[in-house]
């Protein structure tokens, strides 16, 4: 089962739609691809119906529940193969994409699969750094033979595994805090036993929007990737009271006094990535400074969330 959560970007999911028609499907694979809209008010709904793919049955399934995480289990719940590959609404899989990430599987080598993403030629920029692309999903930053994560443009694994980790945590990712959903569902996996391969060589190539690329999306990552740290932080990996109210000022301060030092101007496309990471160090603190009272809703390194009446 092939699953695409889209919300409101019916152009970007026509032309990933239009290349997923070039997917090889090997002979005796019973396929399908499940669009999981949530929440759109454009054209979606046309898009998917006259999406021209014919090698496989296309599903259109609505979720109502804001958030990527709640689309992805949503998409979950109804797919019906074996195997379940997420991506995103604005790649372009390779012809062999399906087939080869499945073969880690199949072979018995693997219980999950992390693909390559690769940021699509017009959208590079010179002054990108390593963790800019990360950021921008590319997966240079995975390890080779043994990857920790997955990417959520080209992610796969077995049904099976959902018997130990059922599912994305809803308050993570785009429509909540903002991201780190794949990224803890990834560590909950490693944490059970489940061994995750790489087919880093099957490349989807990540056609994003451009607005992305302004410094205003840059500094919005970099707080959303905080908050979320600070998140999985307090709640699986059970940090102490690392952060507290002065830590919290210093941050700020830092932050603050990086500016007045350094910013002489203010670009209108892209952000130094020492000014994303005192964002990123200065929301985390402060969001780990207002969680760490809460009920933790994990085990440490727990697989499953608790439940609270």
């Amino acid at each position: 089962s092939i699953i695409i959560v889209t919300r409101n970007r019916a152009e970007d999911l026509r032309l990933t739609l239009d290349a997923m028609r070039a997917l090889h499907i090997p002979d005796g694979c019973d396929a399908e691809l499940l669009v999981v809209d949530n929440g759109s008010t454009d054209h979606t709904p046309e898009v998917v119906k006259n999406s021209g793919i014919t090698a496989i049955p296309v599903r259109y399934i609505v979720e109502s529940k804001p958030g990527l995480s709640h689309g992805r289990n949503r998409g979950i719940a109804e797919s019906k193969g074996q195997i379940i590959l997420f991506t995103d609404d604005d790649v372009r899989p390779p012809a062999g994409w399906l087939a080869g990430m499945c073969e880690p599987i199949l072979d018995g080598k693997a219980d999950a699969v992390a693909g390559g993403v690769k940021i699509a030629p017009d959208l590079l920029r010179p002054w990108m750094t390593p963790m800019h692309r990360s950021w921008l999903a590319s997966s240079e930053w995975l390890e080779r033979g043994k990857p920790q994560s997955m990417v959520g443009a080209n992610m796969v694994f077995s049904r099976d595994v959902l018997a130990k980790v059922p599912g994305f945590d809803t308050e993570l990712g785009a429509g909540a805090l903002g991201s780190g959903e794949e990224s803890l569902f990834s560590s909950q996996l490693l944490a059970a036993g489940c061994r995750i391969a790489d087919r880093l060589d099957l490349c989807m190539e990540h056609h994003f929007q451009s607005s992305r690329l302004t410094r205003a999306s840059w500094l919005d990552a970099a707080v959303k990737l905080g908050i979320s740290h600070a998140y999985r932080g307090h709640h699986w990996e059970h940090w102490g009271c690392r952060f507290g109210r002065s830590k919290v000022m210093l941050a700020a301060l830092k932050l603050s006094t990086w500016r007045s030092k350094y910013l002489k101007s203010v670009p209108q496309e892209g952000c130094s990535e020492q000014e994303l990471k005192l964002v990123y160090h200065c929301a985390m603190v402060r969001h780990h400074f207002q969680e760490r009272s809460k009920t933790r809703k994990y085990e440490k390194h727990g697989l499953v969330k608790r439940a609270f009446a």
